[in-house]
């Protein structure tokens, strides 16, 4: 038998596909359309599957902003996040947009202090169901102590404010460091951007300082201060002419292994032979290298589905 059903004009593709013209076509009433897409009212089986099929065929997009003020949701996740031309915020990013795509959530990338600002206080038109806050302790905190909007952080220093998917890299650690103790290092120096890495509620600093402690070794803590990646490699080239190179450098993550493994090539050390190294978050990029650079990896995938 003929399909008679009316399908919208196809030469007028800029029209916006709504509700009544999949009615119009599925023969029912509108909001047996709503019901059956949204999942919600009493809509027979059948029904059901022809209505879902006939929007896909017309490619029916929903509107958000009816939705949102139909259902009191947006359907969109907002995400806080660390430097994005860090490889590490950039896979974790790329996973938690998948799961989101197959929960039919957006992603909402907030990139400016305003933007933060307004979802957290509702001053303005940013909006979301929720927040997830990577390594970004200050503003998830806000949000734990003045929003309705749940968020979730992720990272490596857990508050008492706010649900957080807490990243123990402790375990990695300790074993890393203890088989460059194994291979005689007796000086072995934790290398940080920052002296925010090196407090003892950070999980890789804890272990580094713990397993120092356990085998009588004195910690060594080089601060590079300086988040910036064209600057490393001059500002700890002056340490290394000052103190010279340790037998052992873990670094606080694998950019930074990465930077370091360059200037000490170029200060005339040799990786391993002169220096045993260890990185965090275990990158593809360190298996690139020369030899690989060893690293305590990171479940990314994992993560962003917990």
């Amino acid at each position: 038998m003929p399909d008679t059903q009316k399908r919208p004009p196809s030469s007028r593709p800029h029209k916006r596909i709504t509700l009544q013209d999949i009615a119009n076509v599925a023969g029912v009433h509108i909001m047996t359309v709503s019901d059956a897409l949204n999942g919600t009212g009493r809509v027979a089986v059948g029904t059901r599957k022809k209505i879902i099929q006939i929007a896909q065929e017309l490619n029916y997009v929903p509107n958000a902003t009816a939705r949102a003020l139909a259902t009191g949701r947006t359907n969109r996740i907002a995400i806080l996040s660390g430097a994005l031309d860090y490889p590490y915020y950039a896979n974790l990013l790329h996973y938690l947009k998948e799961l989101l795509d197959n929960r039919n959530y957006k992603m909402l990338l907030l990139k400016t202090p305003k933007e933060i600002h307004d979802l957290i206080y509702s001053t303005g038109s940013t909006e979301a169901d929720g927040v997830i806050a990577i390594d970004m302790y200050d503003f998830g905190g806000e949000f734990g102590e003045n929003s309705s909007t749940p968020c979730v952080s992720i990272g490596g220093h857990p508050r008492s404010s706010m649900d957080c998917v807490h990243i123990d890299l402790g375990a990695g650690v300790r074993q890393g460091l203890k088989l460059m103790i194994e291979e005689g290092c007796k000086r072995i120096a934790y290398l940080v951007t920052s002296q925010h890495m090196a407090r003892l509620d950070q999980s890789r600093a804890k272990a580094y300082y713990e397993t120092m402690e356990e085998h009588g070794l004195t910690p060594e803590l080089i601060n590079l201060d300086s988040g910036y990646m064209h600057l490393m490699p001059g500002i700890f080239t002056e340490y290394l002419k000052k103190h010279g190179a340790p037998e052992g450098l873990f670094c606080q993550n694998d950019e930074v292994a990465m930077c370091a493994f360059r200037t000490l090539n170029d200060a005339g050390f040799t990786v391993p032979k002169d220096v045993l190294m260890l990185g965090c978050d275990g990158q593809l990029h360190c298996s690139y290298f020369e030899p690989p650079l060893s690293s305590v990896a990171q479940p990314l995938q994992e993560i962003s589905s917990t």
